[in-house]
């Protein structure tokens, strides 16, 4: 099965629900400082998941060391042993990008259903904008969000779709 990672820049919203963090501004480096701080079990925890040293990963994330760094391939180690991806939301944050977290199949991989939950998921994004938008010159806090959570269902379900098909897609084994 074919992953599939869309990125759009401008939207704000909650990770976990499958929509960017909603922190303008954050540094990558106080990300990962954030993510050790809420991890239960702390630096520790996190170090015997990613099988380095407690005192070195400590430095490397203490925002005042300017002699310990953490690697791209820590980072990921880290986001992946916390189980939060607040680095990965700062990162595309400060490049102008939005992150979304790719959900599994919900339609029993039947590509219909697949279908049917793209379409209503258009109609929902549809109906949130003109909400926002109908009558109005200014649109509410609330009616942002609405769009923001709209969106982020109508890209997972475009993903979805991308990944019904793919499923249906004979694959030939490379030839070699």
């Amino acid at each position: 099965m074919m992953g599939i990672s869309l990125s759009i820049g401008g939207l704000l919203g909650n990770a976990d629900k499958g929509m960017p963090l909603d922190m303008p501004g954050m540094d990558v480096e106080e990300a990962a400082h954030q993510t050790a701080l809420r991890c239960p079990g702390g630096v520790a925890t996190l170090a015997e998941r990613m099988g380095v040293n407690a005192g070195t990963l400590q430095n490397k994330l203490n925002p005042n060391k300017s002699t310990h760094h953490l690697t791209l391939r820590e980072s990921v180690l880290l986001q992946r042993a916390a189980n939060d991806h607040q680095v990965l939301q700062a990162m595309a944050e400060q490049l102008g990008h939005a992150c979304y977290r790719v959900m599994g199949h919900q339609d029993g991989g039947d590509p219909v259903e697949a279908f049917m939950h793209f379409q209503r998921a258009v109609g929902n994004f549809t109906c949130a904008n003109a909400d926002a938008l109908r009558g109005k010159p200014d649109s509410s806090r609330n009616e942002l969000r609405r769009v923001q959570e709209a969106a982020a269902e109508l890209i997972e379900k475009i993903g979805a779709m991308v990944a019904a098909i793919d499923a249906r897609v004979p694959h030939r084994p490379p030839q070699g």
